[in-house]
């Protein structure tokens, strides 16, 4: 019998999850912080990956935290280093977690701050449209309309020169991934799964890290590993041999340079409608804070299923943003088009002014959004998983009102917003937008110098009595 409990002795101490490694919890959802900078708010439980890898970037050392809003665990991490613990989910299910301390996921060199300080790029990058390409071949791409344009002419050209290569392996690939349509009501439409779309984001974004080398392979720029890194369990690019072979084998660069007359057409019209340099002058000015560089990836192919990251080194900063061409509509005129256009990047930009603020104020937006019954009970904002995420949408939307009402009329301001309001309220689920945004509206309207902290300080103690 002693010999039986020394052996199970030994055990304990050898297994990396004894109690100080082991953290139980309620929540699927955890916020993870490096060095006190968020770098999620929605890392997802997965028992499925043993272990859960979570890629931690380090230059030397660095304090790593995992917190679900009422408990947390945390570990110093060096460069290379592996830190195994379990986080027990519901007294039931165990999520086995891993933590490895890696080398940035983004490196800027002197040479391409000095080519992108300051500047804004717009493009339809040849391997993103790629894998566009590759995930509209999908058998239902014609019913997901969020996720997929497939209205348009160029969408034609694509069927018909791509139609023969849709039994192409990387299409079996897609088809696995990207699954789980299913009708949901408040959308009216039918729509993919919420994995499907972390996948879908997952490989249009960190396409755009690639390009093709002198002998047609797809390689990494370098600049940027991955740019939707942990947005899912593996890389998509992973299957970057089978993209590969698919670009050779159905003649894809043929095919995109006998359209890049048409991509060039679209940057035009984009560039013509979005004000991106009055957007990031007024952004600049009411945070007090900025960025040096945007640049912003499309697609003809891309629908509503927008997408923005950052990454900064030094004291050069850059913003990504993933979204849908711009284009004129007939029964607008030429204010409401640019509104409604450049409402698409502005909310996608001011993501990265408000949810650094918000970051300040996550104990009082988990208080005044804790009820998402009153906020987003869609099943269409089941991807915005805590209250975090709900209120940055409402108020990344709102802060667009108060630009507007800086930079156009008051009847310029008074015709969009109902446009707006409709779009987040029945289109998108956040039910209670249009009575945030007014709000928000007339405190700013009442005082245009008051700081973004005293608006967080106001719309919060508002929305909390709601």
């Amino acid at each position: 019998m002693k010999i039986i409990v020394s052996i199970i002795t030994v055990l304990l101490c050898t297994s990396p999850f004894l109690a100080q490694n082991i953290l139980h919890t309620s929540h699927s959802s955890f916020t993870i912080k490096v060095d006190d900078e968020i770098i999620t708010t929605n890392w997802l439980l997965d028992t499925s990956l043993v272990p859960d890898i979570f890629h931690a970037e380090i230059e030397k050392q660095a304090v790593v935290l995992f917190s679900d809003g009422e408990d947390s665990i945390s570990y110093t991490v060096a460069q290379g280093d592996t830190i195994d613990f379990a986080i027990i989910l519901n007294k039931v299910d165990t999520a086995y977690t891993q933590i490895i301390g890696v080398e940035p996921n983004a490196t800027f060199s002197n040479e391409y701050i000095a080519k992108h300080q300051n500047k804004t790029f717009v493009e339809i990058p040849e391997i993103s449209e790629l894998v566009n390409i590759i995930m509209v071949l999908h058998k239902d791409a014609e019913k997901e309309t969020n996720m997929f344009d497939t209205s348009t002419d160029y969408y034609k050209r694509v069927k018909k020169h791509f139609e023969p290569f849709r039994n192409h392996p990387i299409i079996d690939t897609i088809q696995h991934y990207i699954s789980g349509l299913r009708y949901v009501e408040d959308n009216e439409a039918e729509m993919f799964s919420n994995e499907a779309y972390m996948y879908y984001y997952g490989l249009k974004m960190n396409a755009c890290a690639y390009e093709f080398d002198a002998d047609n392979h797809i390689v990494n720029m370098g600049t940027v590993k991955e740019f939707a890194k942990g947005w899912t369990p593996v890389d998509p690019m992973g299957s970057k041999d089978l993209i590969e072979d698919f670009a050779k084998e159905s003649n894809f660069r043929a095919f995109y340079k006998s359209n890049k007359s048409y991509y060039d057409s679209l940057i035009v019209t984009y560039n013509q409608l979005n004000p991106i340099q009055k957007m990031q002058d007024w952004l600049d000015d009411k945070f007090k804070f900025g960025y040096g560089s945007y640049v912003i990836y499309f697609s003809p192919i891309i629908s509503g299923a927008h997408s923005t990251q950052k990454f900064t080194e030094d004291n050069f900063s850059q913003t990504f943003m993933f979204i849908c061409k711009a284009e004129y509509m007939d029964k607008y005129n030429a204010v409401q088009n640019e509104l409604i256009q450049s409402r698409v990047v502005f909310t996608e930009i001011d993501h990265n002014y408000v949810n650094p603020i918000s970051n300040n104020y996550i104990e009082r937006i988990n208080e005044s959004f804790e009820s998402r019954e009153k906020w987003s009970p869609s099943e269409i904002t089941n991807n915005y998983h805590n209250p975090y995420m709900v209120f940055n949408e409402y108020m990344t939307f709102a802060v667009y009102s108060l630009y507007i009402f800086d930079n156009y009329t008051d009847q310029q301001l008074e015709e969009f917003l109902p446009i707006m309001e409709n779009q987040m309220t029945k289109g998108r689920g956040f039910i209670k937008f249009k009575e945030f945004n007014r709000e928000l509206l007339h405190v700013y309207k009442d005082n245009p110098s008051i700081t973004i902290d005293e608006l967080y300080d106001h719309i919060l103690s508002w929305s909390k009595n709601q």
